[in-house]
């Protein structure tokens, strides 16, 4: 199927030989009306075009009528003797009332009068023939195929198809006789036998367009139902407007459409993306925004950097991207890709045992890291702890709490101190070790020189004793933001036993602090500065 896009540029551009293809862009952007634009400028493709608003209204008994007349008011609102008008002006007026951008489309009826009629007449077919002698005659009816899809996605329910209605049963009930109308499903088991039913009553080699194809549905089955959808249509092509991006990166043989704006009715600022595989669903996710991105450490279901830098820079969509690696990973590569030339990519990760050296380094990449080693010592800083006795217990025992807090801290330092020295001592070695082995050589002779003076040119005994030595200053000197920023270890703020102050467990706590910067007050104002004292995203 050849699929004529809008012009680039002036320039006719096509897509062909794809099972499917995928809108992408920001709210905004125009991909609904290029959807449109595509249905109204492929005249020799049958399309039908699924929209995002929609009735899910099933009809609780259905009467069929002839088999054309119900194809023909499915397929466009409407039927006529003149097939032309039909598909162009009876399609736009009766299927889409005249303004296919914004109408509420409310086919449910005809879908069921559809079904109902071609199930009719096949019955009436399956039976003269076996009436007839023909017993291996079989002829299975769009309503049977739908009913096998749809319980082979939800799993608990069986649909019986009776005369003008569908029934359905909860087989976890086990009382074969409980059976209730299908108008009295829910929406997401509406959505589902909607959708299938609609894929599979077009005709063949469609074009099948469907706007927001996640509606209603539990992201659990999503990509299971467009998939058995697909393969009982793989004479048609589908076209999704979607802001799954999960979904999206699951389509195979599927064209990616990076819409980035609309400029007048026929005119579009997009993209063929080429470049990216679709299975890359952070490429997707900048695409999909027109926000500023910052990647951050954890994933999107359970991450502290996430939730706090989103209160802290709300100018940025955050993106989490598992560990601190992957971070800089992806923000050095999109920070190099003309492709999303205006979306601005930066990262942050967790200052770990980097030095300032390397921290100015990544910076220049547009990866930053806070004055403090692990994301959860923000929350011991002074400001911090000061805000939330004003707020939540009383401000004239702060110094009282913080000195408790600092005292441990120490103590933890103390305890833990040959084990933070040894990874300081690692990371000291790995950087050496990482410039012996990449300094530039001209022959193999240099190359093992260098590899076979590693150990003399390293001294392990003597980094650890000034690791530890460094250590034991901070602990002398009673230096507190200092043990925030070298002390690498999640079981800190539990050990300082902060949280127990007020009463509360450690996650209880950050999320007390987090509900504090998230309002829009003076004391939230005056909490996000004090944060944004010890993390920048300024060079």
């Amino acid at each position: 199927m050849k699929i004529k896009l809008p012009n680039i540029n002036g320039e006719e551009k096509y897509i062909e030989d794809k099972q499917s293809i995928i809108l992408i862009g920001a709210n905004g952007s125009g991909k609904t009306r290029m959807s449109i634009w595509i249905d109204e400028n492929n005249p020799n493709i049958q399309i039908h075009r699924i929209s995002a608003q929609k009735s899910l209204n099933m009809p609780s008994i259905v009467s069929p009528t002839e088999l054309e007349i119900a194809q023909e008011k499915f397929l466009y609102g409407v039927t006529n003797d003149n097939k032309d008008w039909l598909k162009t002006v009876g399609k736009k007026n009766s299927r889409w009332g005249q303004k296919p951008e914004t109408h509420l489309l409310n086919d449910f009826d005809h879908l069921m009068e559809f079904l109902m009629t071609e199930n009719f007449q096949k019955s009436i077919e399956y039976r003269e023939n076996h009436k007839g002698g023909d017993t291996e005659f079989d002829n299975e009816t769009r309503l049977e195929k739908v009913k096998e899809i749809w319980e082979n996605v939800i799993t608990h329910r069986k649909l019986k198809i009776s005369a003008g209605k569908i029934e359905v049963l909860d087989i976890e009930t086990k009382d074969d006789d409980n059976f209730y109308n299908g108008s009295e499903m829910s929406d997401g088991e509406r959505a589902i036998f909607y959708f299938i039913g609609e894929a599979l009553s077009v005709p063949k080699g469609s074009l099948i367009i469907v706007d927001e194809p996640e509606n209603h549905l539990h992201k659990s089955i999503l990509v299971r139902l467009w998939n058995a959808i697909e393969v009982a249509r793989q004479d048609c092509v589908f076209l999704y407007i979607t802001h799954s991006l999960e979904f999206a990166s699951t389509r195979i043989n599927s064209q990616i459409i990076w819409v980035k704006g609309i400029k007048s009715e026929s005119e579009w600022d997009y993209e063929v993306i080429e470049s990216i595989n679709a299975s890359d669903k952070l490429m997707l996710e900048i695409l999909g925004n027109r926000q500023k991105v910052l990647l951050v450490e954890g994933t999107p279901d359970k991450s502290t950097d996430k939730k706090l830098y989103a209160t802290l820079f709300p100018e940025y969509n955050i993106i989490p991207v598992d560990n601190c690696n992957s971070v800089i990973q992806y923000t050095k590569a999109y920070q190099k890709l003309k492709d999303i030339h205006y979306v601005d990519v930066k990262g942050i990760i967790d200052r770990d045992r980097r030095n300032n050296e390397e921290i100015v380094a990544l910076k220049r990449y547009g990866v930053y890291a806070p004055e403090v080693a692990e994301i959860e010592n923000l929350f011991l800083l002074p400001e911090v702890i000061q805000t939330v006795c004003i707020m939540y217990y009383k401000k004239e025992e702060y110094e009282e709490i913080l000195t408790s807090v600092q005292e441990r801290t120490f103590e933890f330092l103390k305890r833990e101190i040959e084990s933070q020295a040894l990874l300081f001592t690692k990371q000291k070695c790995q950087n050496e070790i990482y410039k012996i082995i990449n300094a530039k050589v001209n022959t193999i002779e240099e190359y093992k020189i260098n590899i076979s003076s590693i150990e003399k040119a390293i001294s392990v005994d003597n980094i650890y004793n000034e690791c530890l030595q460094e250590l034991n200053n901070i602990i002398e000197n009673r230096d507190y933001l200092k043990a925030l920023k070298v002390i690498n270890n999640k079981g800190l703020l539990p050990y300082t036993q902060l949280s127990t102050f007020f009463g509360w467990k450690k996650d209880f706590y950050i999320d007390s602090v987090l509900q504090l910067l998230s309002k829009n007050d003076e004391m939230s104002i005056k909490l996000k500065s004090s944060f944004k004292k010890y993390i920048s995203l300024e060079e």
